[in-house]
Order: C-alpha cells, then sequence, then structure tokens
C-alpha cells in the first residue's frame, strides 16, 4: 500500500510554501483521461513538514486504472487534495490543468482542510 510521507520542517525560515507540479498519467481504462500534458498543483504552506516527493509520485500512480469508489477526475483530485491536507495538518489548494477527449480542457480548483 502506498502511502504519502512527510519530510519533517527543519524550522530554518519563518515558513515555507510550497508548490508541487506533477505530470498526470492516464488513469480511465476507457477514456484514457486525462491525456497528456494534464497537470496537477498542490499549493500549501508547509509548518510541521512538507509532502515527501518520491511518496507523493507514487502516491498520484495509484489512481491509474481506477481507486476504490473514485469514478472521476474531479472525485480524484478532490481526494489527493483532502488527503494531503489531512497528512500535512494544514489547507491546502489542488490545481489540475486537464486535456481531456474529446477535444476539451478542464481547470479545476479544490480547496481541502485537514480533518
Amino acid at each position: 500500500m502506498v502511502v504519502l510521507r512527510l519530510q519533517i520542517n527543519e524550522g530554518r525560515c519563518a515558513f515555507t510554501e510550497h508548490e508541487h507540479v506533477l505530470d498526470l498519467p492516464r488513469c480511465c481504462p476507457i477514456s484514457g483521461n486525462p491525456q497528456p500534458e494534464s497537470s496537477l498543483s498542490i499549493f500549501y504552506k508547509g509548518q510541521r513538514g512538507f509532502l515527501e516527493v518520491q511518496s507523493l509520485f507514487d502516491y498520484v500512480q495509484t489512481y491509474v486504472g481506477g481507486k476504490d469508489d473514485i469514478r472521476s477526475m474531479e472525485g480524484m483530485i478532490q481526494a489527493i487534495a483532502q488527503d494531503c491536507a489531512d497528512i500535512l495538518q494544514v489547507d491546502v489548494r489542488a490545481e489540475a490543468r486537464l486535456v481531456i477527449e474529446p477535444s476539451q480542457r478542464m481547470i479545476l480548483k479544490c480547496y481541502a482542510f485537514p480533518k
């Protein structure tokens, strides 16, 4: 099982703002969406820690082919944002820039707060 991990904040400055930008893989086994050139940006102000880069990459890959009961790109981005907020214990904004068939582009913004 792939889990998100934290890299501990060493606290060498007042605060650190993060933006992770990941290329999204084709996740849907039927449509092949999202298409190449799709990306996901995750924004947050790190406090106790930061998202560990390799575990974030591995975690996003778990959505290829579908994951649990999530059947939409909107649901996928919402779940990613919420999982990031929960592990970080800070507010998170996720922005997906999606290229989807047939011939569309979609910008999806999600806001998540730690539970």
